[in-house]
C-alpha cells in the first residue's frame, strides 16, 4: 500500500485539474513546492503550540497570534498545493507563453487577509503603540490585500488602478511601522527597541518584495505560475517561520507588563 502511494507521487494537479481553458497553470513542480511550504508552516504551528506551553498563560498573547498565523498559512498552502482555490483570468500582457488564461490563486489572498493582521498585531503590540494606531494600521493592511486580490482578478488594464490603491495602503502600513511604532518601541527601552528593529528591518525588506512579485506574476504575466509559487513561497516562509519565530523568541525576553498588556 505505502509503496503504491510513493510510486504515485504528487497527483494534485491531475486529481484537481483547472478548467480546460486555463493555459498558464501550475505544474507538479509548483505543487511540490507548495506541499513543502505547507509542511514548514504546519511544523511551525505545532512548534509554537509547544513553546506556548512553557510560557505563563498571561504572557502567551504573542504565541497565540503566531499560532493562528501559522495555522492559517498551513491551510492556505494545503489548498494551493492541492491545486484548489484558483480561477482562470485572461492575461493583459503576453510576456509569458504569449499570454492566455492564467491560473490565479485567490486562496493566497484569503490567507494573507487572515495571516498578515495577526503578524502585524504582534509587532505593533510589541512596540507599545496605542490601539487606535494598531486598528488603523491593520485596516490599511487589509485594504492592501483586498486591492491586489481584486486587481489580480481583473483582466483589463484597470487592474493597475486596484494595484495603486493597494500600494498606497501598503505605504501607510510601512509609515506606521517605521516612524510611529519604532518611536514607541524606543521609549520602552533599548532592549525592546533592538528586537523591534530586527523585526522591522526584516518585514520592511520582505514585504517590499510582495508588490514586485505581484507585478511579475498576476499583474504582468512575466513569470510562470511555478516561479510565482517559488517567489511568494520564499517570502511567506521568511516572514512566518523565520521572522515570526524570532519575534516569539524576543517576546519571551520582555515582560508583557512593560508593553502595557
Amino acid at each position: 500500500m505505502s509503496s503504491t502511494l510513493l510510486s504515485r507521487g504528487n497527483e494534485a494537479v491531475t486529481i484537481n485539474p483547472v478548467a480546460s481553458g486555463v493555459t498558464i497553470r501550475l505544474t507538479d513542480h509548483g505543487s511540490n513546492w507548495y506541499w513543502t511550504a505547507f509542511c514548514i508552516f504546519s511544523v511551525t504551528a505545532l512548534a509554537y503550540v509547544v513553546s506556548a506551553a512553557f510560557v505563563p498563560r498571561k504572557e502567551r498573547i504573542f504565541h497565540y497570534f503566531s499560532i493562528g498565523a501559522a495555522f492559517f498559512a498551513a491551510l492556505t498552502y494545503f489548498t494551493m498545493a492541492s491545486n484548489l482555490g484558483s480561477t482562470g483570468i485572461q492575461t493583459e500582457f503576453s510576456h509569458y507563453m504569449g499570454g492566455g488564461v492564467r491560473q490565479i490563486f485567490y486562496a493566497r489572498y484569503v490567507g494573507w487577509f487572515l495571516v498578515s493582521p495577526l503578524i502585524l498585531t504582534n509587532v505593533l503590540l510589541f512596540s507599545g503603540v496605542a490601539w487606535p494606531t494598531i486598528l488603523f494600521t491593520l485596516g490599511a493592511q487589509e485594504i492592501y490585500v483586498v486591492s491586489v486580490l481584486i486587481g489580480a482578478l481583473v483582466p483589463s488594464t484597470y487592474k493597475w488602478g486596484y494595484f495603486t490603491f493597494g500600494v498606497v495602503a501598503w505605504f501607510l502600513v510601512m509609515y506606521h511601522l517605521v516612524f510611529v511604532a519604532r518611536t514607541a518601541a524606543k521609549e520602552l527601552g533599548s532592549d525592546v527597541h533592538k528586537h523591534f528593529l530586527v523585526m522591522l528591518c526584516g518585514i520592511s525588506f520582505i514585504w517590499t518584495l510582495y508588490p514586485i512579485s505581484w507585478g511579475l506574476s498576476e499583474g504582468g504575466n512575466v513569470i510562470a505560475p511555478d516561479s510565482e509559487a517559488a517567489f511568494y513561497g520564499v517570502l511567506d516562509v521568511i516572514t512566518l517561520p523565520i521572522l515570526c519565530s524570532y519575534f516569539v523568541y524576543a517576546s519571551r525576553k520582555i515582560s508583557v507588563e512593560r508593553l502595557g498588556l
